[in-house]
């Protein structure tokens, strides 16, 4: 049995594959800030952890990536669905 993983797929290093995986993050619910491991990600309310330890290793090789790539304007793309999340409209 095969299942779906909760973690959009990062198809290439672009820009744009990068900001398409972001985006996929905040629309599941699953957006959270670059500079942490995702495997100290926990529920606010229960204490539980928020991703597996396979879903942990994937996210983690993920943004080291985006940083080897991109460097700070990881930041700058997750802030906007951040922003975008909340409601934020850009200036």
């Amino acid at each position: 049995m095969q299942t779906t993983s909760r973690i959009p797929s990062l198809p290439n290093k672009s820009f744009f594959a990068m900001n398409r995986w972001f985006y996929k993050m905040q629309q599941a619910g699953l957006l959270y800030h670059p500079d942490e491991r995702a495997e100290d990600i926990v529920d606010i309310e229960t204490g539980a952890p928020t991703f597996d330890p396979v879903e942990c290793e994937l996210l983690d090789a993920m943004i080291d990536q985006m940083f080897e790539v991109h460097g700070d304007k990881v930041y700058d793309v997750c802030i906007k669905h951040v922003h975008k999340a909340m409601g934020i409209k850009p200036e």
